[in-house]
């Protein structure tokens, strides 16, 4: 599933009547591999929420209605076969049939919630942290239109259907040649402004990033031109594909693009971050000046080399997070050990409303030392 903003607006606004609902968030891993084990892990987040649940509001039927779900979602976990996937996302709602499965790309952090309401949080991240293409391929009187979003792709076949016009001449018998040209060019540019405006508004509906253009690359070109300025400053390129293309050919060349424009913007990112470091501006470097600044709500931009993780502590009271015990010593008992406190500031900077990077490119941040931010304002 190419998970969609609205799709998450959507399960949030679902009328769940405060009956509770059980949100799982699971890396999975394939069978027999050293990484981890899936379904131990379920079982154990399963097992820790069951002793959590005796403390909380909930009433007795409705924590052995809880109970049934867990089992629901264990058996789940336990019959995916050979996944191609890396995270799941389960949503379930006690006693009620609402289930809801989200396959995501990459492993997630194992966390299992019973609230009112699904908490949401990791999928808007993953909306936030991914680039979202729309690929158009075009023949001289049809077009095919997909949406791309990481290793997925969805072809859109009521715009295919629909976005076509007819050629044929039989209709201007009694025209002579120069208005039947005429006229079959004014209906082609016709269908070219009406695929534009189709496709802007799937563009807005999706979130979109880029745009990309493919197929007869005459008809590229002239769409190109009939294209919506929004979408021409969105606009990532021509891919050379047939209009006949498999959806594998096309998925491989739009994230080689994708990847290529990711790491642009990355470097432009990095650049501003040492510029405005060279001059003791608003910016910051290493993981305890961010959290410093993002303990403080300075952070507007976020970035991070993939796969920097190191462990830390949090407060649970105020969420504070600490490279050390010793930063947190005037805490108290309410300082608790995080397996990964990178992870946990991408949250915390997420929840504030600060742009994420992932920085593939390690050489791109060297001297930031794996982390650095652009700053709404210095803290000394």
């Amino acid at each position: 599933m190419l998970i969609t903003k609205s799709q998450i607006e959507e399960l949030l606004n679902y009328r769940y009547d405060g009956v509770p609902v059980v949100s799982v968030y699971l890396s999975i891993f394939p069978s027999g591999s050293n990484e981890g084990d899936h379904v131990a892990a379920i079982k154990s987040l399963v097992h820790r929420s069951k002793e959590k649940l005796n403390g909380t509001s909930f009433k007795e039927e409705e924590i052995e209605a809880i109970h049934r779900e867990f089992e629901k979602l264990i058996d789940y976990v336990e019959n995916l076969k050979n996944p191609g996937f890396k995270g799941l996302a389960l949503f379930s709602r006690v006693n009620n049939g609402f289930f809801q499965v989200y396959e995501l790309d990459d492993p997630v952090k194992d966390n299992l919630i019973v609230d009112k309401y699904p908490y949401i949080r990791p999928l808007f991240a993953i909306l936030r942290m991914y680039r979202r293409a729309i690929v158009l391929i075009f023949r001289q009187d049809k077009l095919r239109v997909f949406e791309v979003f990481g290793s997925r792709i969805k072809e859109e076949i009521d715009l295919f259907t629909r976005l076509r016009y007819d050629m044929r001449g039989n209709d201007y018998i009694f025209i002579n040649e120069k208005k039947i040209q005429h006229r079959k060019e004014s209906e082609y540019h016709k269908f070219l402004r009406e695929a534009s405006n189709e496709v802007l508004e799937l563009f807005m509906k999706r979130g979109a990033n880029y745009i990309l253009l493919g197929g007869y690359k005459q008809v590229a070109e002239d769409f190109y031109k009939h294209m919506h300025s929004y979408l021409k400053d969105r606009f990532a390129g021509y891919l050379d594909l047939p209009f006949g293309a498999q959806e594998k050919e096309v998925l491989e060349k739009t994230r080689l693009v994708i990847a290529q424009k990711v790491e642009e913007e990355d470097r432009k990112v990095v650049e501003k971050i040492k510029e405005e470091l060279s001059k003791n501006g608003d910016a910051c470097c290493g993981i305890d000046d961010v959290l410093k600044h993002l303990m403080c709500g300075a952070i507007s931009l976020l970035a991070v080399e993939e796969g920097y993780t190191m462990p830390g502590y949090m407060d649970s009271k105020n969420g504070f997070l600490y490279v050390s015990r010793d930063q947190a010593s005037g805490a108290g008992d309410s300082i608790i050990e995080v397996s990964d406190i990178i992870n946990e500031a991408i949250d915390e900077a997420m929840h504030q409303g600060a742009e994420i990077r992932i920085v593939r490119n390690k050489e791109l941040m060297e001297g930031l030392e794996h982390i650095a931010a652009l700053l709404r304002f210095k803290v000394q």
